[in-house]
């Protein structure tokens, strides 16, 4: 089996906006975390969580929408996403509190997508 998306972000200039869009859009469920940023739960019984947050201006990006695929080994999938014509955006970073790593990368298209390993 190949590799699974496992979580998404919604992201924007005014994130209480788009928590307030989302859920009453679709009836998510969202719920506060820390630094504006709400956690997302489509549905208990299926679909992938995610987070809706406001963008900073030290981000990459003003606005995005994010999805993680998940790897068991970060290093190298970064490596071959470069061999097959991608850009690294943000090299692997770890997450604070043990929730593993991450990396962006742009596709051939100019497409970000995540990359996160536990």
């Amino acid at each position: 089996m190949g590799n699974p998306v496992m979580w998404f972000e919604i992201a924007g200039k005014n994130g209480e906006e788009l928590c307030e869009f989302y859920s009453s859009l679709f009836e998510w469920e969202v719920s506060p975390e820390t630094n504006g940023v709400h956690l997302c739960d489509p549905s208990p019984d299926e679909g992938i969580k995610g987070h809706i947050f406001p963008t900073t201006d030290d981000m990459p990006t003003t606005n995005h929408v994010m999805i993680y695929i998940s790897v068991d080994d970060l290093e190298a999938c970064v490596a071959k996403v470069e061999s097959n014509g991608g850009k690294i955006v943000i090299p692997p970073t770890e997450i604070p509190g043990g929730m593993g790593s991450f990396a962006w990368f742009a596709d051939p298209g100019g497409n970000l997508i995540g990359l996160h390993k536990q």
